[in-house]
C-alpha cells in the first residue's frame, strides 16, 4: 500500500478561513483533491488526512464523498491534548504546535513508508511519480522533492523559500531560509534570514516546498523533537509559559537537525513542474486560473 499523508489542520489565519477546503476550477475541487488525482495516477492507494476535529464533518461532506473509488482513507486529529508522554501545555494555549506535531499525531495509522504534502499547496504530477519510483530504489533513505525557484514565485510580491544545498550525491545538506524573494531588473534577489544579507539567486535554485517521503522511523524523532521543544525552558520557569503559548515544531527543522547530527540521509529529487499555493485570499484568483488551465479537458 502506498500512503500519502496530507497536513490539513492549519488555521488559515492569513487567508481568512479554512483554505484547505476552498474549491477551485471548473470541477470545484480543493487543492487536496487535485493533488490526489495526480497521486492516484502515480500509484498511491491510501490517503491520511490530518485535520482539526472541528473540520471532520465538512471534510467528510465535501471531500471524502468525492474520493476516487480505488483510494482508501483515514482521518487523524491534531489536538493540543495529543502530546508525548510526560509533556503538557498551559490551558490557555490555542495555537497549533506545528507540522512536526501534526505528522506525529497520525503515527498510530502507519506501519509503512509514506509521502507527506501540505493541503493548501499544489505540487504538480511529477512529484508523486518521483517519490514512488525512488522509494523502491532507496528504501533506507528519506526523500524530498525540490522545485526550481522560478516555478515557485508569486506575482503578488516577495516570498520566503528554503534554499536547498546538496552534496555530490544529491543528498540534502542544508536548507537556508531566504526572505522577500522577488524578480526585478537585477534578476531574482532575496534576503538571507540569518544574516539579513541581500543575495542574487539563480532561477534554477532548488527550493524545499514540504514534499517528503519518510519511513516510520521518523515518528520517534518527531516525538523527541516535540518533547525537547516543550521542555526547552524547564530550567527557566519564568519564560516557560510564554514559550509554550507560541512555540511550534516544524517538520523541515526536525529533518535538518537529524541531517546535522548525521542521523539520516535525505535524497533530493528535482522536478520541473510548477508549484503554487494559498497564503492570502488574493491568491485565490491566480490558483483558479492555474488549476483551470491544468485540469480543463482540451
Amino acid at each position: 500500500m502506498s500512503n500519502l499523508v496530507i497536513l490539513a489542520a492549519g488555521l488559515g489565519s492569513r487567508f481568512g478561513g479554512n483554505k484547505q477546503l476552498a474549491e477551485f476550477g471548473h470541477q470545484q475541487l480543493t487543492l487536496m483533491e487535485y493533488n490526489l488525482l495526480n497521486a492516484v495516477a502515480a500509484g498511491f492507494t491510501r490517503v491520511i488526512f490530518i485535520i482539526r476535529p472541528e473540520l471532520e464533518s465538512q471534510l467528510k461532506r465535501q471531500v471524502i464523498v468525492r474520493l476516487p473509488k480505488q483510494l482508501s482513507y483515514s482521518i487523524a486529529f491534531q489536538t493540543l491534548k495529543d502530546l508525548p508522554k510526560g509533556c503538557s501545555l498551559p490551558s490557555q494555549r490555542s495555537k497549533p504546535l506545528g507540522t512536526a506535531h501534526a505528522l506525529w499525531c497520525c503515527q498510530h495509522l502507519l506501519n509503512d513508508s509514506f509521502a507527506v504534502i501540505n493541503a493548501d499547496d499544489f505540487y504538480g504530477k511529477q512529484a508523486f511519480s518521483l517519490l514512488l519510483q525512488q522509494a523502491k530504489l532507496t528504501p533506507e533513505h528519506y526523500l524530498m522533492v525540490a522545485y526550481q525557484l522560478k516555478n515557485t514565485l508569486s506575482e503578488f510580491g516577495g516570498v520566503n523559500r528554503g534554499l536547498c544545498q546538496l552534496d555530490s550525491q544529491h543528498h540534502l545538506t542544508h536548507i537556508e531560509e531566504c526572505e522577500q524573494i522577488t524578480t526585478n531588473d537585477e534578476g531574482i534577489t532575496g534576503i538571507l534570514s540569518t544574516t539579513q544579507t541581500t543575495i542574487n539567486l539563480s532561477e534554477n535554485q532548488l527550493i524545499s516546498m514540504n514534499c517528503w517521503f519518510f519511513t516510520p522511523a521518523i515518528f520517534s524523532i518527531l516525538e523527541q523533537s516535540i518533547t525537547t521543544l516543550l521542555r526547552a525552558t524547564k530550567k527557566a520557569p519564568t519564560t516557560q509559559e510564554s514559550v509554550n503559548l507560541t512555540a511550534e515544531c516544524y517538520l523541515p527543522n526536525v529533518v535538518m537537525a537529524q541531517i546535522q547530527q548525521q542521523a539520516v540521509v535525505v535524497k533530493v529529487l528535482s522536478t520541473t513542474d510548477s508549484w503554487f499555493g494559498l497564503t492570502y485570499s488574493q491568491d485565490s484568483h491566480q490558483v483558479t486560473e492555474k488549476i483551470t488551465a491544468l485540469f480543463t479537458k482540451k
